[in-house]
């Protein structure tokens, strides 16, 4: 492959990449306005919105590995290449949680049809998923404008959204401690927060690959956190 097309693959390879997070973060954005509302039918239009996803996936490793096959790129290229397939993973993994929030949805939409007892929604998990829902925008945003020091402060963004997971959690459990008819409910509740704090954590690896591809520097596992 002549030097002037590589390059054109390359640029349509990030464009494909934007593509896939921009649609992905739409996603959770209707997946999130889903579970706060308690919309039942469009939690269903997310869930089935995850397999145009999965096809963007596909498409970007495709390209991602005839690229490397066919060209043996070298230097900040293959770093590129190497990158969009793990980035490529990541937001398919994203999706999925996304789709897993409007299965959850609908679990606490039923449990409200059947008359169970329940707890008002929790006004934290209602900031968890604001937050989770910032992490996303400004990874995208520090991918999109090739910015490391963006991509840094997603990764400062994480111990936040960890801490509201707790939280929620402690509260939850309380409430099923009072009332053991509550316990369907507690496990909708803390399965949600522990999908939000999912995405939290695949929107900082999507940051580290942001401050990879930009600097060369691999920057992952140097943020564990024991909890």
């Amino acid at each position: 492959m002549v030097m002037g097309l590589f390059f054109n693959e390359l640029a349509s390879l990030r464009s494909s990449l934007e593509t896939m997070g921009h649609e992905v973060r739409n996603m959770l954005e209707e997946a999130v306005k889903a579970l706060v509302s308690g919309d039942g039918e469009r939690a269903k239009k997310v869930i089935e919105s995850d397999r145009a996803i999965n096809n963007l996936e596909n498409a970007i490793v495709d390209k991602a590995i005839n690229l490397i096959a066919t060209n043996q790129p070298v230097a900040g290229d293959l770093r590129f290449l190497a990158s969009s397939l793990r980035l490529a993973t990541e937001l398919e993994r994203v999706g999925d949680l996304g789709s897993n929030l409007g299965r959850r949805t609908l679990g606490l939409k039923e449990l409200e049809n059947q008359g169970a007892a329940t707890n008002p929604f929790p006004e934290k998990l209602s900031h968890m998923a604001e937050r989770t829902m910032a992490m996303l925008d400004l990874t995208l945003k520090a991918f999109d404008d090739r910015n490391p020091v963006l991509a840094e402060e997603v990764l400062n963004m994480d111990d936040e959204i960890d801490e509201l997971n707790r939280i929620i959690k402690a509260t939850v459990l309380e409430a099923v401690y009072e009332d053991g008819h509550k316990v369907a409910w507690g496990l909708e509740i803390i399965n949600t927060a522990a999908h939000l704090e999912r995405l939290g954590d695949h929107a900082t690896n999507l940051a580290e690959e942001t401050i990879y591809m930009a600097r060369g520097k691999n920057v992952r596992h140097h943020h564990i956190h024991i909890l």
